[in-house]
């Protein structure tokens, strides 16, 4: 989550984010946006890791956070039409009952009135049976299924693919074209990968990966048979080497991400007071960066805790404007001294 560099580069060009990641020789999977710039680096900068053995693989995901966020733009404009056409639908229905009250002939009235509740109903259903799409879809972007197994490119890709049938239209072809990407689903692969170095035997693999999935996510059980052996499998004890798997099971899959969820953190904080900043320079791209560094979290996994300290940087003091008065030569002096890795 912490934002290591923030440049107000000329360009976002393939060359431009290829210098800026070159330097990150250890990054084994990439996260982003669909856009071309940095998918051309990272796509180069692979290519460069594979002719060398002692270089680390490298792969690129694409940020379902703007899968999401896009996909629930096209369904909220369609809400809004349909909520149009049922409004529209109960003024006709008060014309029909105005004209009843006051004794005039209301029979074209209740005719203009029908069909507009017959647009309105199906515009409801329309709308419907594309939100049904979508939660397929974003189901099959989970790291689990829905009944808590381990989540893979084949089955979300099946899932994928009779979802978006429903999704038609050029409102849904950006969706569409990010579903469609293979590396929409790069981070099951990775996923996988490192769930089979973490835990060799499949069937122990599933089962402690349900376990995990068991104490994260509290689906409701559909019965109390369902219940008590999801109880079972929540609270049963483990062997020595059940817990050590399972302790490695945990950390893989808390460390799969599939969005670049710092980024949208980050321009949340460099959007600020962004009415009195017409330039945003590069020195108040990094004031900007710091604070977002410094800054701890309310809430979630990482309440009470900055960037800084997560990314395990130890400095004298995490406190915004502590940092700002320090004197710089000082602070590397002490960064030098306190077994900072570079």
């Amino acid at each position: 989550m912490a934002a290591v560099f923030c440049r107000n580069a000329k360009d976002r060009s393939a060359a431009t984010w290829k210098t800026q990641l070159e330097p990150f020789s250890g990054l084994e999977f990439a996260v982003s946006n669909a856009a071309k710039g940095i998918g051309s680096a990272v796509t180069q900068l692979a290519k460069g890791r594979a002719i060398d053995s002692s270089a680390p693989a490298l792969t690129h995901g694409l940020d379902v956070f703007h899968t999401t966020m896009e996909a629930k733009r096209v369904l909220a404009r369609h809400w809004r039409g349909a909520e149009a056409a049922w409004e529209l639908a109960e003024a006709a229905a008060a014309k029909v009952a105005a004209a009843k009250q006051q004794g005039i002939d209301a029979r074209a009235a209740a005719a203009a009135a029908r069909a507009s509740w017959a647009r309105a109903i199906e515009r409801f259903d329309q709308v419907q049976r594309l939100e049904s799409a979508w939660d397929r879809v974003h189901a099959a972007l989970d790291l689990f299924t829905p009944d808590g197994r381990l989540n893979n490119r084949a089955g979300a890709a099946s899932e994928i693919a009779e979802g978006v049938k429903d999704l038609t239209g050029p409102d849904w072809s950006k969706v569409r074209n990010f579903l469609n990407d293979p590396r929409s689903l790069a981070f099951l692969d990775r996923m996988q990968d490192r769930l089979k170095t973490a835990e060799p035997e499949p069937q122990w693999r599933e089962a402690l990966a349900w376990r995990w999935w068991l104490w994260h996510r509290r689906q409701k059980a559909s019965d109390s048979a369902t219940e008590l052996v999801r109880a079972v499998g929540r609270h049963g004890t483990l062997s020595e080497p059940s817990r050590a798997g399972y302790a490695r099971i945990a950390v893989v899959l808390e460390e799969t991400f599939r969005a670049s969820s710092a980024v949208e953190c980050m321009n949340s904080v460099l959007r600020m007071h962004q009415s009195r900043h017409r330039r945003m320079t590069q020195p108040m791209l990094d004031l900007k960066r710091l604070y977002w560094n410094t800054h701890p979290f309310r809430s979630g996994p990482r309440k009470d805790v900055c960037p800084y300290q997560r990314l395990g940087l130890r400095l004298p003091s995490y406190d915004f404007w502590e940092l700002l008065k320090s004197d710089p030569t000082e602070l590397i002096q002490k960064l030098s001294t306190t077994g900072n890795t570079e």
